[in-house]
């Protein structure tokens, strides 16, 4: 018998939303100090509950300034920072040139609508050189992640004239309305059930998720067989995408995060990568690149995608363009991107110029300081460290990273991969207690993700590792029966 609404609505949302007293709680019992209960109990006072902040940790951090990769709260706690505001703040904190680059744009102009400056100009330039690929180019601004998807998926059915974007169940693509249709998060769109989203043109396709294989296969000897499914869906007239018949494609693009960040940070084999580029060049359809989270050197070349050696149509970039300022971008071929006439697509602050005069200065940095070159050093050796941890802690069933972009899946069997999900949400609340700052994600929750500044010392690599080792020792005596 299917419960009906009277019976179900109500019970439900009450399941997904959480008391103020329940919060004020959080707040007495683990804020770090008195300064920063006072001012979470202002933020629970004047602020909507939906904001992040309580989502992330239990008790977040008020946090009061930060140098490089270190962070201080209001108490003055310190924290080794592996997150990097979503890793936003990619040259990390205080960063004294690009907050001079800024000021002395501010001192000239904060912001006219979108008529053209100076800054915003050369970092057009200079994202168009440096991104790969042998045809021209150009960008189209915006100021968030979700916007830039939004201009992707419009230029893409704009200049195909096709209505079906492809993407993978676990992607993160944004939470406007048309991103949200991308992005598979069930805890997102229950909050604004029972309207789903609304663009009906998406069609979702499983991630090589190589650990959780959904076709229960072993990478490399499947072959890719995921890839291989997704093409066959190409070759009937029952999938929606082609009628091969008439020789008519439906796909206007595959819009995809070639790591995928909210899902837990999984990197799949990358010649996965170079077969979605080839059908998309087999159907006739464009290849976008969402590099929000996993761009600008997290790993270690500008762009994620580099790593498979694929060159993208287009390619959406935001968070760590300007080291902290509101800016985002589409980056892609200029035939593309000159479809459509002035006006197409505006919004009052695209192309902040004080955020692209920290973006220019930003690109000065890593040319001069080998930035992406460090990344990747940096980050092999997080990465041993992290797989030095497994060997150690029976609780991690996987490690993976490229670059400064890394991640372990915490399993209570490694046989089983029975997710450890309820150990992973109290290692993260620990690890903020003993001051180091990442986030937990995962389709099951149990994946605990770094990505901290670019900037990060070998010298905190080091102390982070050493509080993640006595913090998963800790978690597995607490937990010792669900480990095996």
């Amino acid at each position: 018998m299917v419960t009906p609404f009277e019976q179900r609505i109500l019970e439900e949302r009450k399941r997904m939303v959480e008391s103020l007293d329940s919060l004020r709680r959080r707040v007495e019992t683990w804020a770090s100090g008195e300064k920063s209960k006072e001012i979470l109990f202002k933020t629970l006072q004047y602020e909507s509950t939906g904001h992040l902040d309580f989502a992330l940790f239990p008790c977040p951090p008020v946090i009061d300034y930060g140098k490089g990769a270190t962070l201080f709260d209001v108490d003055g706690k310190e924290y080794i920072d592996l997150h990097a505001g979503f890793t936003v703040n990619i040259l990390g904190y205080a960063q004294e040139e690009i907050n001079a680059a800024i000021k002395a744009q501010l001192d000239r102009v904060i912001q006219f609508a979108e008529l053209p400056m100076e800054s915003r100009a050369e970092l057009a330039r200079l994202l168009v050189e440096r991104t790969g690929g042998d045809f021209e180019k150009k960008v189209m601004w915006a100021v968030t992640g979700g916007e830039a998807v939004e201009i992707a998926m419009k230029l893409a059915r704009w200049y195909t004239g096709k209505p079906l974007i492809i993407t993978h169940w676990g992607d993160y693509h944004g939470r406007t309305a048309g991103a949200m249709g991308l992005t598979s998060k069930a805890f997102m769109m229950a909050y604004s059930y029972p309207i789903p989203p609304m663009d009906t043109g998406i069609v979702k396709i499983p991630y090589p998720y190589c650990y959780r294989c959904p076709f229960g296969k072993e990478y490399p000897s499947c072959d890719l067989f995921c890839a291989d499914q997704f093409e066959k869906m190409f070759e009937s007239k029952e999938t929606w995408l082609n009628n091969p018949k008439a020789g008519v494609v439906n796909v206007a693009a595959i819009l995809i995060e070639p790591f995928q960040s909210s899902a837990g940070y999984l990197i799949p084999p990358l010649p996965y990568l170079q077969r979605m580029k080839e059908i998309a060049e087999k159907y006739d359809f464009v290849f976008i690149s969402d590099e929000v989270q996993n761009g600008m050197g997290r790993t270690g070349k500008l762009w994620a995608i580099e790593h498979a050696g694929v060159f993208p149509d287009l390619i959406t970039a935001a968070k760590s363009l300007a080291n902290g300022l509101p800016l985002s971008v589409v980056i892609g071929r200029k035939e593309i991107m000159d479809s459509w006439g002035p006006g197409a697509h505006s919004s009052t602050f695209t192309g902040y110029p004080a955020a692209c005069a920290g973006g220019v200065k930003l690109f000065e940095i890593f040319d001069r300081d080998h930035i992406l070159e460090k990344a990747a050093e940096k980050g092999a050796y997080f990465l041993e460290g992290l797989f030095d941890l497994q060997r150690r802690h029976l609780s991690i069933g996987h490690v993976n990273g490229l670059g400064l972009y890394l991640s372990i899946e915490l399993v209570k069997n490694r046989k089983t991969k029975e997710p450890a999900s309820e150990a992973t949400a109290w290692a993260l609340r620990r690890l903020l207690e003993e001051g180091v700052i990442c986030i937990y994600s995962g389709y099951f929750y149990n994946r605990l993700c770094f990505a901290p500044p670019l900037v990060i010392e070998k010298e905190e690599i080091d102390r982070a590792l050493q509080i993640l080792d006595r913090v998963l020792g800790e978690m597995e005596k607490i937990y010792e029966t669900d480990f095996s």
